[in-house]
């Protein structure tokens, strides 16, 4: 008898396997996807559809050891649990009663960057190559025998959202390649081997920029915190102004924080600690759409952003930045 699997991910990060196991003929018999009150979360996608239209069981839940999942892996005869991007370690309880057990795949090169946020992590660190890594969960976060990992090159200017659509075609070919040995209990298993790390989760306030650090480090976070994540951010006025994308371009600066011309029209830049300036591509303010720079009037060449506040700025300093030395550089402690 053919074992079955069910197929976990809450987050757009999920969607390309999904979609190519199903038109390769290798459907999960159940979708198990988060519920709509955790859209808010980064990426959140709902599997609704997706399920639907290739006639798959589809269960909503917060939590994958609660009652109704449980259910639903009994009734659908469930040995094998693929975990695609979720934020929840998969409860022992769930793991014990899984004949299979269950696999998750994680965006960084294990044991590596165990832990939380790893697209932004790998961008923060400035990783010039990193890999997807398809693991067995065994109750410890990102503790498990690896299957296989991808390894892949990354420019020196990559965005947190070509990361993130990069990563989730990377991990669609290896759970392409391997969920066959995985339900036959064929595929490669090795034990992690290197130096372990673990990434701590991320808050959106880490997102505020301290404009004081040099330009490369102001670009590395707004890049870092690009769509889905919240985004890289300063105050202007009181107002919440993120800098949703944008590079530094070759415009004089002026005193840190300082809007300043930076091309023709109204395009403008704001100025980093070490007098080079960032030109925002495009800005959303407080919880409003993302705008064009130039269309919003309150930007003014000879105006400043706010000052962080001492006890945010020290912060900022003091913080660290996982797999580094400790440095005096704001941005990569961020």
């Amino acid at each position: 008898m053919r074992r079955r699997y069910c197929y976990v991910s809450g987050l757009r990060l999920g969607v390309p396997a999904l979609e190519e196991l199903c038109a390769q003929g290798q459907p999960p018999s159940l979708v198990v996807s988060y519920p709509a009150e955790l859209a808010h979360r980064c990426g959140y996608t709902d599997y609704e559809d997706l399920a639907r239209s290739h006639g798959l069981p589809h269960v909503r839940a917060a939590d994958v050891g609660s009652d109704e999942v449980q259910d639903a892996l009994t009734e659908h005869g469930i040995d094998l649990m693929v975990v695609a991007g979720w934020s929840q370690q998969v409860p022992e309880h769930v793991l014990e009663r899984l004949p299979l057990g269950a696999v998750g795949l994680h965006p960084s090169p294990l044991p590596v960057g165990r832990g939380h946020a790893p697209i932004p992590w790998t961008i923060l660190r400035g990783m010039r190559s990193s890999a997807v890594t398809l693991h067995h969960l065994d109750g410890e976060p990102g503790n498990g025998d690896v299957v296989d990992q991808h390894w892949f090159d990354l420019a020196p200017d990559v965005t947190a959202t070509a990361l993130y659509e990069r990563v989730g075609h990377l991990q669609t070919g290896l759970l392409v390649q391997h969920l066959e040995g995985l339900l036959e209990g064929s595929a490669p298993r090795r034990r992690q081997s290197g130096h372990p790390s673990v990434w701590p989760s991320r808050r959106p306030s880490d997102g505020r920029l301290d404009l004081t650090a040099a330009g490369r480090d102001v670009d590395r976070m707004v890049r870092a915190l690009a769509a889905p994540y919240p985004g890289a951010f300063a105050m202007f006025g009181g107002a919440r102004v993120t800098l949703c994308d944008g590079a530094l371009g070759d415009a004089a600066g002026g005193a840190p924080g300082e809007i300043v011309s930076a091309g023709p029209g109204r395009t403008w830049g704001v100025t980093c600690g070490d007098g080079t300036v960032f030109v925002p591509g495009s800005v959303r303010v407080d919880e409003g759409v993302r705008a064009e720079p130039t269309s919003l009037a309150m930007f003014r060449p000879g105006t400043f952003f706010d000052p962080p506040a001492p006890h945010a700025a020290e912060g900022a300093r003091n913080a660290f930045v996982p797999g580094q030395a400790p440095s005096s550089d704001p941005l990569l402690q961020a």
